[in-house]
């Protein structure tokens, strides 16, 4: 679902952008399929955070401002319906992980 959130980049990624890229991806769960505190925390920060969620993406080697002009256009389209029939538990979750952390960051 976020493969076309994500560009692919020319190399490896260091293990400081994989452990940022997984703290999103987490992020990204939340907000989709978590309990509705945390999914309200994500979108928060998602959405409304300027300094954090610059410093989280730039850290994960990833353009903030495409990523959020992504996540907008999918929050105003609502949650696809394979996403939920993934259903909340393991499976699902480790295939949005895996979804992107094998993506490469934004580019502008």
């Amino acid at each position: 679902m976020f493969s076309s959130t994500l560009d692919q980049q020319q190399g490896e990624a260091s293990a400081e952008e994989k452990l940022w890229r997984a703290v999103i991806a987490r992020t990204l769960e939340e907000w989709i399929a978590g309990p509705l505190r945390y999914s309200r925390i994500a979108e928060e920060f998602l959405f409304d955070d300027d300094s954090d969620f610059h410093a989280v993406c730039s850290s994960a080697g990833m353009n903030p401002n495409h990523l959020r002009r992504r996540l907008k256009t999918l929050r105003a389209r609502g949650i696809p319906k394979e996403v939920l029939e993934l259903g909340i538990g393991r499976k699902k979750k480790a295939n949005l992980r895996a979804g992107v952390l094998n993506q490469q960051p934004l580019t502008a």
